[in-house]
């Protein structure tokens, strides 16, 4: 990575510490750019201004996560790859809570662009498993509300470790697999045309 490069994504992972732990409006980019260890003036040159940073910091945050979900899976069944996805992806949250609490800042504030790249990234996720199972788009409403209702319950269980971290990665994976097959079950059983394969879900016999 070139100076220019380097430069620039110590101001990104500097923005992405302060916007994890402080509202918008509170983060100033002169605090920014002293926690980076760079001239100001480096902020507007690669950003353009405070909004333009906030956004590429999100955007950063959002490859970061996608890096980790990209990586290949090893596991011989769907089921084996989706406990090994979603430890890997736990794991990576435990170890970079910053990068969690800003995308979920994103996610709640009243820029639209920022809820975008959000929306974008939680999309991915729901595509990424239900693609696999067999869905296709567009979704059909019940199912779509029963995987956005399952994605928004991991939001949850990354948010409760954050705040008392007393249960362990194996036992957060399995409650996520066990609600993720309940929703869906619901789903299917709610609108049985849906085109879903659940039994891959299943542990084997």
């Amino acid at each position: 990575m070139s100076a220019a490069g380097d430069r620039r994504e110590l101001l990104l992972t500097a923005a992405t510490e302060l916007f994890s732990t402080q509202p918008y409006d509170k983060v100033t980019t002169v605090e920014i750019t002293r926690r980076a260890g760079v001239a100001y003036g480096l902020m507007a040159h690669h950003f353009g201004s405070k909004r333009g940073l906030y956004l590429a910091t999100l955007e950063f945050a959002a490859g970061r996560l996608r890096g980790v979900r990209e990586e290949p899976l090893t596991g011989d069944t769907l089921l084996d790859q989706l406990r090994i996805g979603l430890t890997r992806e736990i794991e990576y949250l435990d170890a970079n809570q910053d990068v969690y609490l800003a995308l979920m800042h994103g996610s709640l504030g009243a820029d639209l662009e920022a809820r975008a790249t959000v929306e974008r990234l939680r999309e991915e996720a729901a595509m990424a498993i239900l693609g696999r199972l067999g869905a296709t788009q567009p979704l059909h409403p019940v199912l779509r509300l029963a995987i956005r209702g399952w994605i928004g319950y991991a939001s949850e269980v990354v948010i409760d470790h954050i705040r008392h971290h007393d249960v362990g990665v194996a036992e957060r994976v399995e409650l996520l697999i066990t609600t993720l097959r309940a929703n869906l079950a619901g789903a299917k059983d709610l609108a049985p045309e849906v085109a879903l394969n659940l039994d891959a879900l299943d542990e084997p016999t």
